[in-house]
């Protein structure tokens, strides 16, 4: 599963879309000698898997977003760039990167953005509870279920919680709800040329994501429906996995419209799950703000 997505709204209707792709990285290499796991890159495999899921032939209006870890960025760029005629998906992140902002005038079209990392010290307590949660193939649930808890507990303001993550992945979204109205006007502008679809790529780790997907799914689902995708997901999102976040905007509408598209089959049908909703702006703010009280 990547970004599979059932029969939604129809975008038709709407003058111009945001597309946010949220995904954990692809297949990971080991880390050489004297490396650390920010330097840690892709296999050749995780490479060349990454750029054949991509779909766009023009990368105009696209730009990609890893974490500071450089494996992160590898899958964004090659999910992003990956139908470009010189793009081979044998590229070193250097190359990827010079390949995309060929003939660019400014600033980059594959950059970092902290909110797509985790933060981890296996020598605290509340690192080692996460550690050998995660050991016990338990992580996704003690993320959920206990995460914010124990670093309250144990004074610690630093580590990844389920809160601090899916505020992260909610302040992403926040922004692009902002900018959605300008880009709007900017699209009906003929004489700006502008396409009507913007495109964002977002490469993060396991339980980063995952914990904005379910937290929406928390609010607007309740918690079995929580505990059924905690369930599914086991340690979290496999590696590419991720969801897709589109803001539609139109003249009819006060406020742009969230949707998220999100698919796993599970060992049996009536195990899928499905979260295919439109979900309000409200909730995106409950969110950031969960996060914001969590580091308090």
């Amino acid at each position: 599963m990547s970004f599979e997505q059932t029969p939604s709204l129809e975008t038709e209707k709407y003058s111009s879309k945001i597309e946010l792709k949220f995904f954990r990285h692809d297949e990971k290499g080991k880390a050489g000698e004297g490396e650390t796991d920010n330097e840690v890159l892709l296999t050749p495999a995780g490479r060349q898997h990454a750029k054949s899921q991509a779909e766009l032939y023009d990368i105009s209006q696209a730009v990609a977003f890893g974490s500071p870890r450089l494996r992160a960025q590898e899958t964004a760029g090659f999910t992003m760039a990956g139908n470009l005629e010189n793009v081979t998906g044998e590229e070193t992140l250097e190359e990827l990167k010079e390949k995309i902002d060929k003939g660019l005038g400014y600033g980059t079209k594959l950059a970092t953005d902290k909110r797509l990392d985790f933060n981890s010290n296996f020598a605290t307590p509340y690192g080692q509870k996460a550690l050998g949660a995660f050991k016990s193939g338990r992580y996704l649930k003690f993320l959920v279920e206990e995460s914010d808890r124990v670093a309250e507990e144990t004074n610690d303001e630093e580590s990844s919680t389920y809160n601090r993550q899916a505020g992260a992945i909610a302040s992403i979204l926040k922004k692009y709800l902002s900018i959605s109205p300008r880009f709007d006007k900017l699209v009906k502008d003929e004489a700006k040329d502008y396409e009507k679809e913007m495109y964002r790529f977002f490469g993060t780790h396991q339980g980063v994501a995952e914990s904005f997907l379910i937290k929406v799914v928390e609010k607007m689902k309740g918690v079995g429906e929580r505990n059924k995708l905690v369930s599914l997901l086991n340690q979290g999102f496999d590696y590419f996995e991720g969801f897709t976040v589109e803001v539609l905007t139109n003249n009819e509408q006060a406020e742009p419209v969230i949707k998220i598209n999100y698919s796993k089959k599970g060992a049996k049908s009536e195990d899928d799950f499905i979260f295919n909703e439109i979900i309000p702006k409200e909730i995106v703010d409950e969110i950031v703000i969960g996060d914001i009280s969590a580091n308090m």
